[in-house]
């Protein structure tokens, strides 16, 4: 009747470990997907709020971001997020930021 402690502990430490593992599968799954959603032309934002469109895709798990006229940086795709699966505040930045690249300019009032 000791052993009867240690059995149930052993199963909730097993269900808990089991959770997890799922869990863990699931969000690597969805990041695959996210991943690759990100090609040439997908309008995207860093983590860190920059905005840009992919140009180019490397093969080490990078690509060039076209964040100005004649302005391209190389960025993870860990640290990016397509349109799609912005926010519709988010989204507003993206279409601003190309209207911005087309001439359209900010206005800055004294």
């Amino acid at each position: 009747m000791t052993a009867l402690p240690y059995l149930v502990m052993f199963a909730l430490l097993a269900i808990f470990v089991g959770v997890s593992m799922r869990n863990r599968r699931r969000q690597i799954a969805e990041e695959l997907v996210r991943v690759s959603r990100i090609d040439v032309g997908t309008d995207v934002m860093t983590t860190s709020g920059l905005y840009g469109t992919v140009v180019g895709r490397n093969d080490d798990g990078t690509v060039i971001l076209s964040i100005a006229p004649g302005v391209e940086v190389k960025w993870a795709l860990a640290a990016l997020r397509d349109a799609d699966s912005l926010s519709d505040t988010y989204r507003q930045g993206i279409s601003s930021a190309d209207n911005d690249s087309a001439g359209g300019g900010t206005s800055l009032d004294a």
